[in-house]
């Protein structure tokens, strides 16, 4: 386990966060973390977080958060931009191979602060995703 990883994940295990560690993928020799939560917008929100073999830095993303209605994909883009402009550590992308709105942060860090700041950005990440969901639903229905 990366040392980065590693820091994170006993940070966790201190605080009673479960998380599901899924290893290296061979593709990106990311070391993947996932960690779900149940919230009060959306049902469960599930964030995986994506640590690089340098320890320095990782990806933070929350995938499938909304799913858009093809004849949506543009006008929800007004949205997507209206509500990163709200929020300082997080930005919402549409996938549009898929029709997903996604939350991406990509923190930096050292050895000596990995794991508050990958904490700190977990509860943050889950907070603006479920914060933000009743305004992408709005603008799907209405």
């Amino acid at each position: 386990m990366y040392s980065s990883t590693d820091k994170f994940v006993k940070l966790m295990e201190r605080k009673g966060i479960k998380y599901s560690y899924e290893g290296v993928r061979s593709n990106s020799n990311n070391e993947v973390v996932v960690i779900k939560y149940n919230c009060d917008n959306v049902d469960t929100i599930t964030v995986t977080f994506f640590f690089s073999s340098d320890c320095e830095d990782a990806s933070i993303r929350i995938f499938d958060l909304v799913k858009v209605p093809a004849n949506k994909a543009v006008s929800i883009l007004q949205t997507i931009n209206k509500v990163n402009n709200t929020y300082r550590f997080a930005k919402f992308c549409l996938d549009t191979n898929d029709n997903t709105i996604q939350l991406e942060m990509d923190p930096v860090f050292r050895g000596n602060d990995v794991a508050e700041i990958c904490v700190e950005l977990l509860s943050r990440s889950v907070n603006i995703a479920d914060d933000a969901y009743p305004e992408f639903m709005k603008a799907i229905y209405s």
